[in-house]
């Protein structure tokens, strides 16, 4: 059998042999279609120069019948004379070429020998050229009897040439295509066949071998291939039993884990479950798509892509993130926290989801709330009073006070300002997370709530010298938004910013146009937040007036998230120590509205 290259050249040189041997008789076609041409143009050739002869001997036969006056017929005579035998003279040269057999020489000679004789009557040389004449016919015909036949022999043997050319070049494709086919075949293939197996090595499947027993280059392919697939096969068996008992053990420690544990392939396909999880999802448990089944799935589903498309932990906060699922009689609240699983060279395998019971927490934060409602719903009364006392008291309606009792009311005046801003904040918490505050959206022109806001707060700016700027544009898209809530959000944020900023600093509100929504900062050039503290800055009694750029409560940052996700927007922050703080939020836009207006800085 032939080895690949052995097969490559013999491929080759049947592809050079079929294009030389067309080659050739393609060429010896040519060559004999033009001695044919050649052939034809003789035979006319011959047949013109003795047509032309007869022409001119016929016209010298009627000079010498019609001759009148001899002087004058002598001379047309002569010239006529001379003009026919010019002619003979060609015709035998021509004829010749053609058909020697035909006489046209002697019919050449016999008219020399007549003109030859001027002094005989034109009546006598007439009768002679008569006769001459008839012989010129009888040798006319004869030749063109003889030219058509070998026109149509000459015509058969071009057609048959033609069709041999046809035939040829057809032969000649069928054979390249028939040669090319049994090369794909006999050399390609088995590369094709090779590279298959390599593909499925490379897929973990050792249970392959590549035929092919010949010395060449794919023959010392297929050996070490062969080779290296015994070895694997043989480092897979030596180490199948610590692979095995790494399994078992790593297995155990999922099923060890009280919280329910979920794996899945980056498709969201589930390839292992501890007995939690089977718990929690039911008899379907052990079917690869119970997630796109079972109650609350898609939760877990999504936050399985959403994993693997950004290829970090995600672990979603408060009750949109929570899953609650009816186990028996009781329902129980999970929070979702899903993990990338990768091997030890970065490739991404799937993901690990655990599912945290947060039902106790959900009990323990509500509780909280309801706590923080009625108690600040409970002071809400006494403290309005204590304010109304204390006014009285500073405003001299219970006597004159002493200054010292002055400076004691004021400051008592002041906490109480404190306390009223807490129970304010109390209560909106308590509103939000018991889903009594309802929203009233409407349409809203960011540079509007923005000058607002600034109108507010610009006093309180003046006495510690703080410039207070903004930059927007009047045709900004107009926000969906709670009036109250935003005014909320713009107050809390300015309120810090003033707050923590020094004197002779500023302040900038900003908002700009982004995709389906308004992106409002607020910039100030204070002293910045810890970085460790950034993390935890939204979380409700996260600081205090002398810790951190958050309201004095502990309770505005935490109001400012509430209040823009029940908006449907993000709010963020950056800070560094000593460098000023910027916090943002975005807010979804309403319905465009046609028509611009010019560009103005506010």
């Amino acid at each position: 059998m032939l080895t690949l290259y052995q097969r490559l050249v013999l491929g080759c040189l049947l592809l050079i042999a079929v294009v030389t041997g067309v080659s050739l008789l393609v060429r010896d076609s040519f060559v004999e279609s033009a001695a044919l041409d050649a052939s034809r143009q003789t035979a006319d050739t011959a047949r013109a120069s003795l047509a032309a002869a007869r022409g001119s001997l016929a016209r010298e036969e009627l000079t010498a019948a019609r001759s009148v006056d001899e002087v004058q017929a002598a001379r047309e005579f002569s010239s006529q004379a001379s003009e026919t035998q010019a002619l003979l003279n060609a015709a035998v040269t021509e004829v010749a070429a053609f058909d020697p057999t035909i006489p046209v020489g002697a019919l050449q000679a016999e008219h020399a020998r007549i003109v030859a004789r001027p002094d005989e009557r034109f009546d006598l040389l007439a009768a002679q050229l008569e006769r001459m004449n008839t012989e010129m016919e009888q040798t006319f015909a004869t030749l063109n009897a003889r030219h058509d036949a070998v026109t149509s022999s000459l015509q058969t043997r071009q057609d048959w040439l033609r069709a041999r050319l046809i035939s040829i070049c057809g032969v000649s494709i069928i054979a390249a295509i028939v040669i090319a086919v049994v090369m794909i075949f006999s050399v390609i293939m088995p590369i094709r066949r090779t590279a298959r197996v390599a593909r499925r090595i490379g897929q973990n499947d050792l249970q392959q071998r590549v035929e092919w027993s010949h010395k060449d280059d794919l023959g010392a392919i297929a050996t070490e291939l062969n080779r290296l697939l015994l070895r694997l096969r043989e480092l897979r068996e030596s180490e199948a039993g610590r692979l095995q008992m790494e399994h078992h053990l790593t297995d155990a420690i999922v099923q060890s884990i009280f919280e329910p544990v979920i794996v899945t392939d980056a498709k969201g396909r589930v390839l292992k479950l501890n007995q939690a999880a089977k718990t929690l999802l039911g008899q379907g448990a052990e079917d690869k798509m119970v997630l796109a089944s079972t109650p609350g799935g898609e939760k877990i589903l999504n936050s399985v892509r959403m994993a693997v498309s950004m290829q970090n932990v995600t672990a979603g906060e408060g009750d949109a993130a929570t899953l609650p699922i009816q186990i028996g009689k009781t329902q129980r609240s999970y929070r979702v926290r899903t993990t990338p699983m990768r091997d030890a060279e970065g490739k991404l395998l799937g993901a690990v989801t655990v599912l945290e019971d947060v039902t106790e927490l959900q009990e323990v934060d509500r509780f909280k709330t309801r706590f923080l409602s009625v108690a600040s719903q409970k002071l809400r009364d006494p403290l309005e009073r204590l304010r109304l006392a204390l006014y009285s008291l500073s405003r001299g309606h219970a006597g004159d006070l002493r200054p010292l009792q002055s400076e004691l009311i004021d400051g008592a005046e002041h906490e109480v300002e404190q306390m009223t801003d807490l129970m304010a904040d109390l209560i909106e918490v308590g509103e939000l997370e018991t889903g009594r505050r309802a929203m009233s959206l409407e349409r809203i022109r960011p540079i509007d709530a923005l000058r607002e806001a600034v109108a507010r707060h610009r006093d309180e700016a003046y006495k510690k010298k703080i410039d207070i700027n903004i930059r927007a544009f009047e045709d900004l898209p107009p926000v969906e938004a709670d009036r109250r809530a935003l005014r909320s959000i713009l107050d809390n944020l300015l309120n810090n910013a003033v707050r923590f900023t020094p004197a002779g600093g500023a302040i900038l509100l900003e908002a700009v146009e982004i995709k389906g929504g308004v992106q409002f900062f607020v910039r100030d050039t204070g002293r910045g937040i810890e970085a460790e503290r950034l993390p935890r800055i939204f979380g409700r009694f996260s600081g205090s007036s002398d810790e951190s750029n958050g309201a004095g409560s502990g309770l505005g940052l935490a109001l400012v998230r509430r209040l823009t996700e029940s908006l449907g927007g993000q709010v963020s922050v950056e800070s560094r120590a000593g460098q000023g703080t910027t916090f943002s939020f975005t807010l979804p836009t309403g319905a465009p509205v046609a028509g611009r207006h010019p560009v103005e800085i506010g």
